[in-house]
C-alpha cells in the first residue's frame, strides 16, 4: 500500500475511535440530586437498601443509590423528568413513590420508612414488583426485568447491563471485582458449569434473575465449618412460565464467498428437570460452545503450552482484546458441534447431571514462522512456511451426583469421558540462515493420524460424628488415558556439502493411569480450633510402546529407534493442619511430607531413581473485615514428576534438522509458590480495586539443554537446572465516572520469569518480563446506545547471558471499539473495530492489522420472534493472525491465514410451546 493510503486511513481510523468515545459521553444538560434516608418500623437504619428512579413507561431503571450504615443514600447526576421513585429491602414491603425533577419536594426526600412481610410472605414474590438489585451482604440479586435488552439477546447482553458485573469480549465475567468460573442455572449444573456456554446460548428473555455469590466448598456447605475456600458464582434464575413447557431458537445464515451458520437451540425447564439441547455448523471460524472445544479443535493443552519441559511466556497478538474464547483461530475451518444436557434434582442437595458434547472440524492453514535463536557464538534465524489441512472430531461426557445420605452423610461424584480423534497432512520448507547465508534446509511432507480416549472420576464421602464436633473424609481419584499417535513423513534435506532423504513411519501407543486415595478427619478442639490429620496415597504410571522404521521394504521396525518405555511413580503423603476460624479471620496451617519412589524401564531395563522423599508445608490465611473488603495471603508447596515422553532416551530425528531425546534421570521439580490478593469492592459507588501478586521458586527445574551443530542442526534433551524464579502482578480497577456517564476499566499484569537452559553446554541465563496495560470505557446508560472502547499496550523485554548484544525489547499496541445502538425495538445497529500494531522485530517489520466488523438487524413479525441480519466482517480484507512467543533462547513470530471478508444476511426464529388450561398452545416468541 502506498504510504499516502496507509497515512489516510490510520488518520481515518483514529477520527473513528475518537467519535465512538465521544458517543459514550451524555449531553450535558441540567442535572439534579436527591437525598434521603431508609428506616424500618422501629427506626433503626436500613444499610445497603436500594432506592431506585424508575422509568414510569416500563420500569426499567434509570438511576439508583445504595443506603449506607446509616441508612442514607444520596443519588446525584439526575436527568430532569418524571420517574417512579421505589424503595426495596429483603423481607420489607417495597415503597413506591411517583416524582418529577425538578420539583416541590426540593433535593432531600426526607426519611423513608418501610413496613416488615408478614412472617408467611418473607421471600416471596410480589407478581409485577421489578426491584432492579437487592443487596445481603456480599450476596446481590438482580431482577433482570428493570434491565431493557433486545428481543433476541443472549443472557451475556444481560450481564453487561447489570452494575458491578463486567462481561469482556471473551466473554468473561467479572462480578464485584473477582472472576466467576462457576454459572448455574436454577441451582443446577448446565454443561458442566461452563461459564460461556450458559451465557452465550440461554435467551436473556428466559432470565427472571441473577443472583451474584460467594458459593463455598462442597465440604464446607455441608459440615457448617468453613475452610476459607470461597468462589464467585452467578446462578440464572429463570422465568417461571420458562419452566412449563418448550423454548429455544433456530438460526440460518448465507453470504458471500459461499460462507453460512446455522444452529439451533431447545429448552426444557421445569422445577425438578433440566434438558438442553444444542446445535451449530459453520464455515466462518466459529467452534464450538466452550474453552474446551477449543482446546480439542487445537490439539489439547499439549499443542498450546510449550510441552516437554520448556518454559514457554506467550506475549503480544490480538489475544490483547480477545476474539471469541480469547484466541483467533488460524486457518479457514469450517466446524460442527452438538450437544446435550440433562439434570435432575429433587432438592438442592440431592442433584443427578450428565452432558454430552460432539464438535468436528475442518482447517486449511496456511503459516509462516520467523525465529531467531541464541548460541554463545552468535545467533541463526530459522524460517518455516507451512500448508497444512487437518481434521478434528471429539465426545465428550461429563457427569455429576450429589446425594445427602441423612443430616449426617454426603456424598459426591464427579466424572468425564472423552474421546478424540485427529488427522493431517502438511507440507514444510524450512531455512536456517547465518546473516544472508544459507546453511541448511529441509523440505518435509507429513501425514499424522491420533486417536486418544480419556477419563477420569473423583467422589467425596462426608460423615459428621459426634454432635458436629468431628468430620470424617475419604475421597479418591482415578483417570486413565489411551491414545495412538501414527505418523507418516518424507524429508529431503540439504546441507552445504551433502543431502539427505528420509522416508519413516513412527507408531506411538501412549498410557496412563492415575490414582490417589485420601482419608482425612477434622477435629474441633475449641472455639473456631480445628486439627486436621490426613493421609493420602497415589500412584501416576505411564507407558509408551513406539514402533518406527522405514516405509519401504515392508515397513520393517528397526529396533534401535522402536523401544518400549515405562515409568512409575507411587508415593505416600501423610500430614497435619491446623485450622483458627474466627468472625472474619480464617488461618489454616500445614505440614505433610511426600514420601515416593520412581522407577523407569527401557526395554525391560531398569533405570530407577530410588526413593524421593519431599516436605510440604502449606500456609493460607483469609481476612474479610467488611462486605467487599478480602485479604488472601496463600503459600504451597508442590512437587512434579517427568511425563515418560521427556524420559525416553531415545533420539527422535523424524525432523534432522531439530532432532531430541529425553532424559531417565530426570528428577521431579520441587516448587514454592506464594500469592497475596487484595479486593475491596464498594457496594455504594460500585468502585472495584483488585491487586494480587505472586512468585514462585523451583528446584530442579526441567529445562532444555541444546546443542547447536555447524550445520545448524539441531539436537536436545532435557536437564533438571538449580533453580528458576518466577515472579507477577496484576491490578485491576474499575469505576464509574457519573459526571460524563461512563466506566472505566483498568488493568495492569506484569509478569517476570528467571531460568537456566543450555546451548552448546554454555549455561545460559536469561530473564523474560512481559507488560500488559489496558484502558477502556463504556458507557453506564445502555438503554439505546452501548459504547465501549479502549487501548492496550504489550511491552516484552529479554535478556541473554551468553549475548547481552541479542537483548531485544518489542511492543504491540491495540485500540479497540464496540457501538450498539437499538433505536427501537425493532432495529439494531453494531460497529466493531481492532487495530493491532506489531512493531518491527527487525526481519519481516512492523505490521498493523486493522479489523472491522458491522452489522444490521431488524426484528418482525408478532412479538419479535423473528430477525433478518446482515452483516460484515473483515470490512477492509486486512485480517491476518499474529503470535510472538519469547521462549529460553529464542524469539518467534508466527503469522497465520485466516477467514477475511465476507458479507452474510441471517434469520433466527424463536419459538416457545407452553401448556395452556390442559392443552398445549404455540406462542412463538412469547416473554
Amino acid at each position: 500500500m502506498f504510504p499516502l493510503v496507509r497515512t489516510v486511513m490510520n488518520k481515518n481510523l483514529l477520527y473513528l475511535g475518537l467519535l465512538l468515545h465521544l458517543l459514550s459521553l451524555p449531553s450535558f444538560g441540567q442535572s439534579f440530586a436527591l437525598t434521603g434516608r431508609l428506616y424500618d418500623d422501629q427506626a433503626d437504619p436500613l444499610a445497603s437498601g436500594t432506592v431506585v428512579m424508575l422509568n414510569p413507561l416500563d420500569s426499567t431503571m434509570e438511576f439508583f443509590g445504595i443506603t449506607d450504615a446509616s441508612g442514607r443514600f444520596e443519588i446525584r447526576d439526575i436527568r430532569g423528568g418524571s420517574y417512579l421513585l421505589q424503595a426495596s429491602y429483603m423481607g420489607f414491603r417495597t415503597f413506591y413513590h411517583p416524582l418529577a425533577l425538578p420539583g416541590p419536594e426540593g433535593p432531600d426526600l426526607g426519611d423513608i420508612v418501610l413496613q416488615p412481610l408478614p412472617v408467611d410472605l418473607e421471600g416471596a414474590e410480589v407478581v409485577g414488583e421489578a426491584v432492579p438489585l437487592q443487596i445481603h451482604g456480599d450476596t446481590v440479586v438482580y431482577n433482570a426485568a428493570a434491565y431493557k435488552t433486545r428481543p433476541d439477546a443472549m443472557t451475556e447482553e444481560l450481564l453487561k447491563k447489570l452494575p458491578g458485573v463486567e462481561v469482556d469480549r471473551a466473554g468473561n465475567i467479572k462480578a464485584m471485582g473477582e472472576d466467576v468460573n462457576t454459572v448455574y442455572v436454577d441451582g443446577k449444573e448446565f454443561f458442566g458449569s461452563n461459564p460461556t456456554v450458559a451465557t452465550r446460548n440461554i435467551p436473556a428473555d428466559a432470565i427472571n434473575k441473577v443472583k451474584v455469590y460467594d458459593r463455598k466448598s462442597d465440604e464446607a456447605e455441608f459440615t457448617g465449618i468453613d475452610d476459607g475456600s470461597r468462589n464467585k458464582t452467578l446462578n440464572l434464575e429463570l422465568k417461571e412460565d420458562k419452566k412449563k413447557g418448550v423454548f429455544g431458537d433456530v438460526l440460518g445464515g448465507y453470504g458471500s464467498g459461499q460462507h453460512y451458520k446455522a444452529s439451533g437451540k431447545v429448552y426444557r425447564f421445569t422445577d425438578r428437570f433440566q434438558l438442553a439441547g444444542l446445535g451449530m455448523v459453520n464455515n466462518v471460524n466459529e467452534y464450538g460452545f466452550s474453552f474446551s472445544d477449543y482446546l480439542d479443535f487445537h490439539g489439547g493443552i499439549a499443542a498450546m503450552s510449550g510441552g516437554g519441559g520448556s518454559a514457554r511466556i506467550s506475549i503480544g497478538g490480538p489475544g490483547a482484546f480477545p476474539i471469541n474464547f480469547g484466541r483467533p483461530v488460524d486457518g479457514l475451518a469450517t466446524s460442527g458441534a452438538g450437544g446435550l444436557n440433562l439434570s435432575y434434582a429433587t432438592d438442592p442437595d440431592n442433584r443427578t447431571y450428565i452432558s454430552y458434547l460432539i464438535n468436528g472440524s475442518e482447517r486449511d492453514l496456511e503459516q509462516e514462522m520467523l525465529t531467531e535463536r541464541y548460541t554463545p557464538e552468535g545467533s541463526f534465524r530459522t524460517g518455516d512456511r507451512t500448508e497444512q489441512n487437518s481434521g478434528d472430531r471429539s465426545h465428550r461426557i461429563n457427569f455429576g451426583l450429589r446425594r445427602r445420605i441423612d443430616s449426617t452423610q454426603n456424598l459426591i461424584f464427579n466424572g468425564n469421558i472423552g474421546l478424540v480423534y485427529n488427522d493431517m497432512t502438511r507440507e514444510q520448507a524450512t531455512e536456517n540462515r547465518t546473516a544472508e547465508e544459507l546453511v541448511s534446509s529441509q523440505f518435509s511432507r507429513r501425514g499424522e493420524e491420533q486417536d486418544r480416549f480419556s477419563g477420569d472420576l473423583s467422589g467425596s464421602y462426608y460423615r459428621m460424628i459426634g454432635k458436629n464436633r468431628s468430620v470424617l473424609k475419604l475421597s479418591g481419584d482415578a483417570g486413565y488415558s489411551r491414545g495412538l499417535d501414527q505418523i507418516r513423513i518424507q524429508n529431503q534435506t540439504d546441507y552445504v556439502t551433502d543431502q539427505e532423504f528420509y522416508s519413516q513411519y513412527q507408531d506411538n501407543r501412549t498410557d496412563q493411569l492415575n490414582l490417589s486415595l485420601e482419608a482425612a478427619y477434622t477435629q474441633r478442639i475449641g472455639k473456631g480450633l480445628y486439627l486436621d490429620p490426613r493421609v493420602s496415597l497415589g500412584l501416576v504410571q505411564e507407558e509408551l510402546d513406539r514402533v518406527q522404521g522405514p516405509l519401504e521394504n515392508g515397513m520393517t521396525p528397526v529396533d534401535s529407534v522402536s523401544p518400549a518405555f515405562s515409568s512409575q511413580y507411587g508415593w505416600a503423603r501423610p500430614g497435619l493442619g491446623f485450622r483458627w476460624n474466627t468472625g472474619r479471620s480464617k488461618l489454616s496451617i500445614g505440614i505433610a511430607g511426600e514420601f515416593g519412589r520412581m522407577d523407569n524401564s527401557l526395554n525391560g531395563a531398569s533405570y530407577p531413581l530410588g526413593r524421593l522423599n519431599y516436605f510440604l508445608p502449606s500456609l493460607s490465611w483469609d481476612y474479610d473485615p467488611s462486605a467487599g473488603r478480602k485479604l488472601n495471603f496463600y503459600y504451597t508447596t508442590s512437587v512434579r514428576t517427568p511425563a515418560v515422553n521427556q524420559l525416553l532416551p531415545v533420539i527422535n530425528s523424524l525432523n534432522p534438522l531439530n532432532r531430541y531425546y529425553g532424559n531417565p534421570g530426570l528428577r521431579p521439580e520441587y516448587n514454592h509458590s506464594a500469592m497475596i490478593h487484595w479486593l475491596i469492592f464498594d457496594q455504594f459507588s460500585f468502585t472495584s480495586f483488585m491487586l494480587s501478586m505472586n512468585g514462585g521458586y523451583t528446584r530442579n527445574k526441567i529445562n532444555w539443554s541444546t546443542t547447536v551443530t555447524d550445520d545448524l542442526v539441531q539436537v536436545s534433551t532435557l536437564t533438571n537446572v538449580d533453580w528458576d524464579y518466577n515472579a507477577g502482578m496484576n491490578m485491576n480497577f474499575s469505576t464509574p465516572i457519573r459526571k460524563l456517564g461512563i466506566k472505566i476499566n483498568l488493568d495492569a499484569e506484569e509478569n517476570w520469569n528467571r531460568g537456566q537452559s543450555l546451548v552448546n553446554e554454555v549455561r545460559n541465563s536469561y530473564h523474560t518480563l512481559g507488560q500488559r496495560y489496558s484502558l477502556s470505557a463504556d458507557n453506564r446508560k445502555k438503554k439505546r446506545w452501548d459504547v465501549e472502547s479502549g487501548v492496550g499496550l504489550n511491552v516484552t523485554r529479554t535478556w541473554y547471558d551468553i549475548q547481552e548484544s541479542l537483548n531485544n525489547r518489542y511492543l504491540d499496541l491495540s485500540w479497540f471499539a464496540d457501538l450498539r445502538y437499538s433505536p427501537t425495538e425493532k432495529w439494531h445497529f453494531e460497529f466493531t473495530a481492532d487495530v493491532t500494531s506489531y512493531s518491527d522485530l527487525g526481519a519481516a517489520g512492523a505490521i498493523r492489522v486493522p479489523l472491522l466488523r458491522a452489522e444490521a438487524g431488524y426484528s418482525f413479525l408478532a412479538r419479535n420472534r423473528a430477525m433478518l441480519t446482515l452483516s460484515g466482517f473483515d470490512l477492509l480484507n486486512r485480517n491476518q493472525n499474529v503470535e510472538r512467543i519469547s521462549e529460553l533462547n529464542y524469539l518467534r513470530e508466527t503469522r497465520s491465514n485466516t477467514i477475511g471478508r465476507y458479507v452474510m444476511l441471517t434469520f433466527r426464529y424463536r419459538l416457545s410451546k407452553q401448556p395452556r388450561e390442559g392443552a398445549i398452545e404455540l406462542n412463538v416468541g412469547h416473554h
